[in-house]
Order: C-alpha cells, then structure tokens, then sequence
C-alpha cells in the first residue's frame, strides 16, 4: 500500500477516535474548575473532563486583560490574553456544536471572571471583548432577557454599579452571603459564594464537625431559599467532603484535580 494511502487511513483513524472520545464526555453540572491560571490549555482540559463551570483570574495591564493571579514583573510576555484563552475557544466549540457546548446538555456553562484589579476599567474591557459573543451568552438588554447557553459571572473585585447601571448586562454578579439580605434578583447574581472555612467558623478542616457542617447546610439553604445557587471555595480536595457537600445539595464543588473530580462524581450518579 502506498505510504500516502497509509498516513490518510491513520490521519483518519485519528480523526474518528478524537470525536468519539469527545462524544463520550459526559457533562457535570457540578463540577467547578478552579485555579485554571496554573494551566496551559485551562478551558480545554476543563471541557475534556466535562466539567460545566470554569474560573479565570483576569488582570487589567495596558488596557488588556490577561489571565493570572498576581501583577507580573518579567513574565508578563508570558501571561496569555482572556480572549484567547477562553472567550474565541469557548465561541468555536459553541458555533460547532449547533449552539450547544455539550450535546444534549440543557444546563448552562458557567464562565466565572475573577477580577484581580481595577474593576471598573476591566468590567469596560470585558464588556467590549464579550460583545462579539453575545449570541452565545445569558444576558438582558434593556430588561429583555436573551436566552443562551453560556452565563458569565464576575467574582473578585466585583463591579456593582457598573453591572447596575447597564441596560445591556452581558455578566452577572457572583454574590457573598451579606448580599442576601438585599436579595438581589437572581437573574443578576445567580450564585453565592464564599470560602468554606468562614462559612463553617473554623480555622482547620480537622475542626470540621456537626455544627460546621450545620453551618455550612444553613448557608445552602437560605441561599437556596432565594433561588440562588451555592458555592464554597478553598474547599480540601477530599471525597469524603465533597460527598457531605452533594448531601446537602450543594450547587458546585471547586476542585484543582479535575479527573479526582470527574471520578468522583462518575462514581456518584
């Protein structure tokens, strides 16, 4: 057989296992994936373990945002740009997909922008880089509500009046526990969040007990209460915890180990 024959039938097997591998990945509707900064292909490895939920820390540096943690010094050739990174990948897997970033799945996917500085520069930059997008995205415009299939949500150094302000809101706010007592709509601040350990009033996870965890069921609950999603970060990356948490309906679990996670939750439904 000629060698050209040969390389076309294995660049063809390829092809049919790459999208028969893609086909089988099931989505987790509440797998978070968290810290993805310390990951070359973050979005990628993410979607590959099928989870739902992503988180980028952004920073604001020469009027573009960038993905990290911390403002660089001589590595900032090296910090790779949000649009890059996320928001064109994330467009290309929704356009060939028939509108959908799982086939089937009728959840959202959730794209978390933790904003690291200046907010209200970043929430202007945001707002032009997601423009070109909102057709793939959950938003309002002018109070008219325009169904998706991707929500984003800003944490961090959340820009409030801004997001108040704008007729067309492309993002939402990621809400703290005081933020229930306002009991903001839940289309603009569809989750809560907050680190586990305040929630639970302990300073070491050996000191997790019933009344921790009461504390932490009573956080879920009365975000629930207002038809808001829960979310705890800074949470171990332990099966045992995380099967406490699925008790107690809890809406995402974060996690650094993405396949544990997929395992873990395989294993669970």
């Amino acid at each position: 057989m000629p060698k050209i024959k040969i390389f076309f039938l294995l660049f063809l097997l390829f092809i049919l296992t790459a999208v028969s591998l893609s086909a089988q990945v099931i989505p987790l509707p509440k797998a978070h994936s968290h810290n993805d900064y310390y990951r070359n292909c973050p979005l990628k490895d993410a979607l590959r373990h099928g989870f739902t939920s992503v988180e980028a820390d952004v920073l604001y540096i020469y009027g573009k945002l960038v993905v990290g943690h911390d403002m660089p010094d001589r590595t900032f050739p090296r910090l790779r740009p949000l649009n890059r990174q996320y928001l064109k990948p994330l467009w290309r897997r929704w356009k060939r997909g028939d509108k959908e970033i799982y086939k089937g799945y009728e959840g959202d996917f959730y794209l978390w922008i933790d904003i690291k500085s200046y907010s209200t520069q970043t929430y202007r930059e945001l707002r032009y880089l997601l423009y070109p997008f909102r057709e793939m995205l959950n938003y309002y415009e002018n109070g008219k509500f325009h169904k998706g299939k991707v929500t984003v949500i800003l944490s961090g150094d959340r820009p409030f009046e801004a997001l108040l302000n704008d007729s067309l809101q492309l993002m939402t706010l990621d809400g703290r526990p005081s933020d229930l007592a306002k009991n903001y709509p839940s289309h603009l601040m569809p989750f809560i969040s907050e680190n586990a350990g305040k929630v639970a009033e302990v300073e070491d996870y050996s000191q997790v007990d019933e009344v921790a965890f009461l504390k932490i069921s009573n956080f879920i609950k009365a975000t629930h209460d207002q038809g808001k999603k829960a979310r705890l970060w800074a949470t171990p990356e332990d099966e045992n915890l995380w099967k406490k948490l699925l008790e107690m309906k809890i809406d995402l679990i974060n996690t650094d180990k993405l396949s544990k996670l997929q395992r873990f939750l395989l294993k669970e439904k």
